[in-house]
């Protein structure tokens, strides 16, 4: 199995670095019920579903204000990192207030 394949358990995976990544990782720790979340963990291979990629999308508009991470880009890539990414873009790109 090929590095990139495998699936993270979050041991020896990247630890979260922005916040973004952080607050990403503390609501995968609650929907998933684990402490250690890394930056190249994938939603799914951890054990996300349909039902839990709703909880994903409501608690990240939650925490974010906005709807900051549209549900086909989480079905594109669900590494954390990449996630985490989504929601900075979706951020800088948001009107101000």
């Amino acid at each position: 199995m090929s590095e990139e394949t495998a699936v993270s358990t979050g041991t020896d995976a990247a630890a979260p670095l922005t916040a973004t990544e952080e607050a990403l990782a503390e609501i995968w720790r609650g929907l998933f019920g684990i402490t250690e979340v890394g930056v190249d963990d994938d939603f799914f291979e951890i054990g996300g579903n349909s039902l839990s990629a709703i909880k994903l999308l409501a608690r990240t508009e939650e925490r974010f204000g906005a709807e900051v991470l549209e549900p086909e880009t989480l079905y594109e890539d669900a590494r954390l990192g990449s996630l985490a990414r989504a929601v900075d873009e979706a951020l800088a790109q948001a009107p101000s207030q």
